[in-house]
């Protein structure tokens, strides 16, 4: 029976209940033993503020930036704190964002729109086949081309050479990652500067997962330039709520001027409400996580996070002897503080099924055998991660002994069992909303068939199977 709106009030004791029935399968991101989509620093007095700030600030709106002034204060500030850890001089201008993909939405935007008032055509993106999804999200919403071009198979870097050789008078943005995320290796944006300015091009260092690298340079890793030291370097996006440790919902679009920053602005005077300005695609956003985020920024300052970034690199340096010990072959060389790693003698997805039910979350990277990305394993590491990286090695390696054990997956007589002429999508095991409990097969199906059909098949599961008016 499909779920109706309450009739009834329901007592608090009653609703938190409900809430912590539906948590009761979630991860919890404070143990520190997931390697993925949470940055546990295992400080309570760090968590404790942050929540007290967001709460405090929850209720009042950034909308209209001449309602609160103490907003606009804080987005200042923390764009130019950002902006200093990014080598920017005093013209860098930027605005605060909810997530790194509405960073990356707005820098192309403003770069479409300066392309468009230079030349009549239909502006074009460049793009390693490393960068993140929200550059072809930003291109498939904004009306741009994308040119993907393949990075080094060997270290996972965009090939400059590559880039130059697609260059035409019809690029709006080329792009390159410091680091990208599924390797955690950086590009040479050096070598992409140099063609941007060369070519007279914009730009983009997508730094949402880069905010630490600074205080890696300051411990003294090798850390190549790329932020606004670099002559070439248009834009840089920089989240906050994951290297930053700041709540979901923060991060940070800059530019080298407001000159090139203008054409992300949107300004409504033409209805008969007030004039609309924004500068983030939402409208409407709570200033709790932008107050909690500046909040976060001056109680850690440079000394918290050099310490926490101590961590990370301690946790990092053990797991990149470690692996290979365990028979891993760690991918590229990640300057950062993610890594990927690989292994042609067992099933990697069935490895991550087995350390979760030893309770860790290692994140399955399918790869995709029809454009010759190798299946891989992905850890995020985090500071705490340096007080537990022995235990998670010595578990890793107990789950590897007994994936070897396991008889092997024969994904080809599977692949003959489902009945493409059917649902494919119940076939896979995706039933009445839920994936299964073991994602192995669908992770397999993902590796071996054309992305084109997993994007597909996804499209219909989101939108028919797992989106859906709840029942009960």
């Amino acid at each position: 029976m499909m779920k109706k709106f309450p009739k009834k009030s329901l007592a608090a004791d009653e609703v938190f209940e409900k809430l912590r029935n539906y948590a009761s399968k979630d991860l919890d991101p404070h143990t520190g033993r997931m390697w993925g989509h949470y940055y546990a620093t295992g400080r309570s007095d760090l968590i404790d503020l942050t929540r007290k700030v967001l709460l405090e600030f929850m209720d009042k709106t950034m909308l209209d930036f001449t309602t609160y002034p103490s907003i606009l204060k804080m987005e200042n500030d923390v764009v130019a704190m950002i902006a200093d850890l990014m080598n920017g001089g005093d013209e860098v201008a930027g605005n605060f964002t909810y997530g790194g993909t509405e960073s990356i939405m707005l820098t192309v935007k403003a770069a479409r729109d300066l392309f468009r008032k230079e030349k009549n055509r239909t502006p074009e993106i460049v793009l390693p086949s490393t960068a993140h999804p929200a550059f072809y999200k930003s291109a498939e919403f904004l009306g741009l081309k994308v040119i993907r071009v393949d990075v080094d198979p060997e270290t996972f870097k965009a090939s400059v050479e590559s880039i130059n050789e697609v260059l035409s008078d019809r690029i709006a943005m080329i792009v390159g990652s410091a680091p990208n995320y599924p390797f955690g290796v950086m590009d040479d944006i050096k070598g992409l500067s140099d063609l941007a300015v060369d070519q007279k091009l914009w730009l983009h260092v997508d730094a949402c997962m880069g905010f630490v690298l600074p205080f890696f340079r300051k411990l003294g890793e090798s850390i190549p330039p790329f932020d606004f030291s670099v002559e070439g370097v248009s834009s840089i996006s920089v989240d906050l709520h994951k290297y930053g440790y700041t709540p979901r919902g923060a991060s940070v679009i800059l530019y080298r001027s407001t000159d090139l920053r203008i054409n992300h602005i949107f300004v409504m005077a033409s209805w008969p409400g007030y004039p609309l300005v924004n500068t983030a695609v939402l409208s409407t956003r709570s200033a709790g996580t932008l107050a909690a985020s500046w909040a976060t920024l001056h109680y850690l300052g440079e000394e918290g996070y050099l310490k926490l970034s101590e961590k990370i690199l301690k946790a990092k340096k053990r797991l990149l002897r470690g692996l290979p010990g365990i028979g891993f072959r760690i991918l590229g060389k990640p300057e950062s503080s993610l890594l990927a790693f690989t292994s042609t003698e067992l099933n990697l997805f069935t490895l991550a099924k087995e350390m979760e039910r030893k309770g860790w979350y290692i994140q399955a990277q399918p790869g995709s055998k029809p454009l010759d990305y190798p299946k891989s394993i992905h850890l995020s590491i985090s500071p705490y991660h340096h007080e537990i990286v022995d235990t998670f090695l010595n578990d890793l390696r107990i789950a590897v002994e007994r994936v070897k054990k396991m008889p092997e997956l024969d994904v080809m007589d599977v692949l003959r069992d489902i009945d493409l002429s059917k649902d494919l999508i119940e076939s896979i095991g995706i039933k009445n909303g839920e994936l299964p409990e073991d994602m192995t097969m669908i992770n397999e199906l993902i590796h071996l068939i054309p992305p084109e059909l997993v994007e597909e098949i996804f499209r219909k599961v989101v939108n028919e199977e797992i989106f859906r008016v709840s029942k009960g």
